[in-house]
């Protein structure tokens, strides 16, 4: 008896539209790991995480203890802020975007806002007790990375003081602050 040529099906209905997208690459096409080289990318593609999220799932809460952060590699992420009794909606990232990264380098940790897959999501997930890893291990690595986080906080910072600026004059605010000793 002839055996059926199985692999034959294989390879007709194999999905070749989800081609996977090597790990050194998601994260080279990241601010935060832009001038790493090939090998520290290989290296740092070994130590982070990959999680699928399903619509609203939530990924963190406001003000529980952070240890990373997140790259979104498929998907979308809403990040919402408690505003009252009610949680509003502050952005909303895409592919490529990050989030989370102050639970890198805030001593205490804490979210300061929750965030949720707003479709299903994949994250790549790179934590502290890894980052702390590599400036111990490969301390040129890690301070291209902490320079890099320290490049995009610091334009956060000014992003968000130039928004609370603009309220603040519209809602017609003293911008004369004095300190008081």
């Amino acid at each position: 008896m002839k055996r059926h040529p199985h692999f034959l099906w294989k390879d007709i209905f194999k999905n070749r539209s989800r081609e996977k997208v090597p790990m050194a690459e998601i994260l080279k096409e990241n601010i935060l790991f832009q001038t790493l080289d090939r090998r520290e990318l290989k290296y740092l593609a070994g130590l982070v995480y990959e999680r699928t999220y399903q619509p609203d799932e939530p990924i963190f809460h406001q003000n529980e203890r952070g240890f990373g952060m997140y790259v979104i590699a498929k998907g979308g992420v809403s990040i919402k802020s408690m505003s009252g009794p009610e949680e509003l909606l502050v952005t909303q990232l895409g592919p490529g975007s990050f989030f989370g990264e102050m639970a890198l380098i805030d001593p205490n940790n804490l979210r300061s806002a929750s965030a949720y897959a707003s479709e299903r999501t994949v994250l790549v997930g790179f934590f502290k007790p890894d980052l702390l890893d590599i400036i111990e291990r490969k301390p040129d690595m890690g301070s291209k990375i902490l320079f890099q986080l320290a490049t995009v906080i610091s334009e956060r910072l000014m992003k968000t003081t130039e928004k609370m600026t603009l309220i603040n004059q519209a809602k017609g605010v003293n911008q004369n602050y004095e300190e008081v000793v």
